[in-house]
């Protein structure tokens, strides 16, 4: 999926569960994280991050852990929130792209079975419908939240999406 899917699937799911807007945002961040790292691995070399793409760092077990460090960690009740928030994300990067033909790893190893729902190609226009009903849910989740917060986060969106709109 395109990473302006990704950030409203975690959006959505921030305003359905009433996130604060710290672990809201943490979330959307979170939400483009494993293809961030391997964009990183990569340096930029595109036949590297097909080589890479969908193998260790699309690996459920790898933010869970992250997930249950944030939780076992000392650190202040915001920045838990916000480590939380950017776990949670990426779990639901890995969630959606279940939902491609290509599936996530079940296990860390690039040709072990993988975990698939071949509903979505990414780009295909069924990810735009599927879009387009993500951001119907954040439509109806942020006004449902609080009237204002919702103005700011539409704001926001709408610069995010004009940003990510360059690449698609």
């Amino acid at each position: 999926m395109k990473w302006v899917t990704h950030q409203a699937g975690a959006l959505a799911a921030a305003l359905l569960c009433k996130a604060e807007p710290l672990v809201s945002a943490a979330m959307v961040l979170g939400a483009v994280l494993p293809d961030a790292i391997e964009q990183g691995v990569s340096r930029g070399n595109r036949r590297l991050f097909l080589a890479i793409h969908r193998g260790v760092f699309h690996w459920f077990g790898l933010y869970a852990a992250g997930l249950l460090a944030v939780a076992c960690l000392p650190l202040p009740p915001r920045g838990q929130a916000a480590a939380a928030g950017l776990m949670i994300g990426a779990l639901s990067h890995i969630a959606l792209d279940a939902l491609n033909p290509g599936g996530v790893p079940l296990v860390p190893l690039r040709d072990q079975p993988r975990l698939r729902l071949p509903l979505v190609s990414t780009g295909s226009l069924r990810e735009w419908i599927f879009l387009a009903g993500l951001l119907a849910l954040i439509a109806l989740g942020g006004y449902q939240l609080d009237e204002r917060w919702f103005r700011k986060l539409a704001q926001w969106l709408h610069s995010s999406l004009s940003a990510c709109a360059m690449f698609l």
